[in-house]
């Protein structure tokens, strides 16, 4: 199976972000305290904040499979390190179990070490545990934990 990242095209920016009630919906079930996220107001805030974010097509075998939202920052204080940090990654759950997911986050760790991207990390809501399983599989590792509360 061929599994590539394609850029998304500002033509198909709205097949792109119609994908997001579903895969919010998912992320829902993983954070029950948490608000359910408002989709429109959300694209909004990505449209208006483009800089340094890449969205990608996952495909494979030429078939769009899912999708990967990825946000470049310079490392702090080394500004001339690049971290990308994977913010949104959805493989269709039509897709899903069969390695399309792992190939697409290699071909993601590939493109960046092309680039010379010093760090790549992802972003994943506490309680997923389907997605910890499948980031450490992965070699990922807890770099960070975040804390958050209401004033």
């Amino acid at each position: 199976m061929d599994v590539t990242l394609r850029p998304v095209p500002e033509s198909e920016y709205d097949a792109f972000f119609a994908h997001f009630p579903a895969y919010h919906a998912e992320l829902d079930a993983y954070d029950p305290r948490r608000e359910p996220y408002d989709i429109q107001r959300g694209i909004e805030a990505i449209l208006d904040d483009m800089d340094g974010r890449e969205l990608l097509w996952i495909e494979a075998d030429g078939r769009r499979s899912g999708f990967v939202m990825v946000r470049l920052d310079s490392d702090w204080p080394d500004i001339e390190r690049t971290i990308a940090s994977i913010a949104e990654f959805y493989v269709f759950p039509d897709a899903r179990r069969s390695g399309i997911g792992t190939a697409a986050v290699e071909a993601l760790l590939a493109q960046h070490r092309a680039r010379g991207t010093y760090l790549v990390e992802a972003s994943i809501l506490r309680d997923n545990g389907p997605a910890k399983e499948f980031w450490a599989r992965l070699g990922f590792e807890v770099h960070l934990f975040q804390t958050a509360r209401r004033p």
